[in-house]
């Protein structure tokens, strides 16, 4: 009789713990989303967005590291976090002057001082007729390493978070805190309004000539610093946040090309934007490239 109640227990109790909810531990690991920057365009800042995805411990930090060249030491800039897991940063203006690439890569750092690292990517700087220019001086690496080469002996000269450092003879300004202040016009405030312009978006498939087109487009700033269009690009609601004077929208396309991402780059000074556009095309045949620019006025 015994042996039948300890039987029905241990089947209550079998059913019981079945019934709970199924415990499902952290992942391990940092995990970095990124999609990676192909075209900046010389004398215009680089924006630059990626979502980290936590493992056991929270993100403590997440910094763009950049090299102008492969023989120079990288600089760093601290990305800030823009909410729901994404961060932003960005090299300054003055840094793409005169550039033929630039390259960099993503670390994010948890808690437990655990890494996650993007690989380095390569970023072709066009001038303003579509072309590249011939890299300036700039100071080289002491070490001597490439950039494929990570490891703290290279990446620890001239980790900067911001300010100006001296390279090759010209005073570069370091772009931090996802953007930095800019100008003392076009703040958040003197911002908020209605923009209305047109925006040009230029495709170009692989092993395919570009194609464009223009068409009319508004953009509304709130007094929060907050950027939403519906129009920027054409069936899409795109929002974000000014940081100092610039923003990031972006947007994922699917067309009967391919399927990609779209980055719309923008600067508000004096009552007015202007931006540009890059962005990445993936087809059956390879890589194509989105690029392009916009304007308009409040």
């Amino acid at each position: 009789m015994k042996l039948k109640y300890y039987r029905l227990f241990y089947v209550a109790l079998a059913t019981w713990f079945a019934s709970l909810p199924a415990f499902s531990a952290p992942a391990e690991n940092l995990q970095i989303v990124h999609s990676p920057v192909m075209l900046a365009v010389q004398g215009q800042e680089v924006l630059f967005r990626a979502q980290v995805k936590p493992g056991a411990y929270p993100v403590k930090t997440v910094t763009l590291f950049y090299a102008v060249s492969r023989d120079a030491a990288p600089y760093k800039v601290a990305m800030q976090d823009s909410g729901a897991g994404w961060f932003t940063g960005s090299i300054s203006a003055d840094m793409t002057t005169g550039l033929a690439q630039l390259l960099y890569y993503i670390e994010a750092r948890d808690n437990a001082d655990s890494t996650a690292e993007t690989s380095w990517y390569t970023i072709a700087v066009k001038n303003s007729g579509g072309g590249t220019t011939t890299p300036k001086a700039v100071a080289s690496s002491p070490t001597g390493k490439a950039p494929d080469e990570k490891g703290s002996s290279w990446t620890k000269p001239a980790l900067i978070a911001g300010g100006v450092v001296l390279a090759g003879g010209a005073a570069l300004a370091l772009a931090g805190g996802g953007g930095g202040s800019g100008s003392s016009s076009g703040t958040t405030n003197d911002a908020a309004g209605t923009y209305s312009g047109t925006v040009t978006l230029c495709v170009q498939p692989p092993a395919s000539s570009s194609t464009c087109s223009s068409h009319a487009m508004t953009l509304f700033i709130d007094g929060n610093g907050m950027v939403s269009s519906d129009a920027l690009y054409e069936g899409k609601h795109l929002q974000g946040k000014l940081s100092g004077n610039n923003f990031l929208l972006v947007t994922s396309s699917t067309t009967t090309n391919g399927t990609g991402e779209i980055q719309f780059l923008g600067t508000v000074v004096n009552n007015s934007i202007a931006g540009s556009i890059q962005g990445t095309l993936t087809t059956s045949t390879g890589t194509g490239t989105y690029s392009g620019n916009f304007s308009a006025v409040k």
